[in-house]
């Protein structure tokens, strides 16, 4: 820990308005490498590769090419002097900016430590957005970001993310971080999570995404009174879509299974 303190204080300090919290384990960095399932023939994307704990990991394996964004200059400056690797490329991005038009090579897989502030939008560009679909996502998250993610239909802490990731693949949690593992820690502890097994969807992402938020939009409401109601669906067409999709009007959206939201978003995509 005293190294990576020394080492982002000689640069001027961590950025408070960054989200920068910098890992200290490379036991913790190595599981997320071996999680990911790399291989020859994967491009990486790294996202805040910060002091590059992660990056060094990442190099150790034999991914085809990495990708590191890095937000803050300070860090670009120190991440070249220190990462002469050819097949390594250091961009000195927003990542949100990045990737929409992120166009690289399949299998394409993301391994990073997310910025707490970024992580939601990070996940859900990377999955509605980015030209090129993520076979696998491993990223530390909140504890709670990654409790949220993982909550089977009926649990009160689904929400938006929860289901767009379900839609697209499996999420598991891989390991709990606790704070002391940061410098400077943070109020809370994270966890890195997987997701798995992503595919395309049979229909568009974006609008996947924005029925799934009308959905949720004001909380425990039940899906007549904020998605039905959004889009502005009279009660009878309504209550024929809910049943052809195996619900009813009176459900509310944590409430409904993939299968479920499968159905419902093919119904109502064209309305979008």
């Amino acid at each position: 820990m005293k190294n990576i303190r020394e080492s982002i204080d000689e640069i001027g300090g961590p950025k408070k308005s960054l989200g920068q919290h910098f890992l200290s384990s490379e036991k913790v960095a190595k599981k997320m490498v071996v999680a990911a399932g790399i291989t020859a023939a994967d491009t990486i994307l790294e996202i805040g590769p910060g002091l590059g704990i992660l990056t060094k990991e990442l190099l150790a394996s034999p991914a085809k090419r990495l990708i590191a964004c890095e937000k803050d200059r300070r860090l670009c400056v120190a991440l070249r002097q220190k990462v002469k690797a050819k097949r390594a490329k250091i961009i000195c991005d927003d990542a949100l900016l990045l990737i929409p038009s992120l166009r690289v090579d399949s299998p394409f897989k993301v391994v990073a430590n997310l910025p707490y502030n970024i992580s939601s939008p990070i996940l859900i560009s990377l999955l509605t957005v980015c030209p090129t679909l993520p076979e696998a996502i491993v990223v530390m998250v909140q504890k709670e970001v990654a409790d949220r993610l993982v909550c089977p239909p009926g649990s009160s802490n689904r929400g938006v993310l929860t289901v767009l990731i379900e839609l697209f693949g499996k999420v598991e949690k891989i390991e709990r971080v606790t704070r002391h593992l940061f410098y400077p820690p943070p109020q809370v502890d994270s966890a890195a999570i997987k997701i798995s097994g992503i595919s395309p969807l049979p229909f568009p992402a974006r609008s996947a995404f924005k029925i799934i938020k009308f959905a949720f939009a004001g909380k425990r409401k039940k899906i007549k009174n904020s998605l039905f109601s959004s889009l502005k669906i009279p009660t009878p067409q309504a209550q024929k879509i809910a049943a052809s999709c195996g619900i009813t009007l009176d459900q509310r959206p944590e409430e409904l299974n993939k299968t479920q939201w499968q159905k419902l978003i093919s119904s109502l995509n064209t309305k979008y």
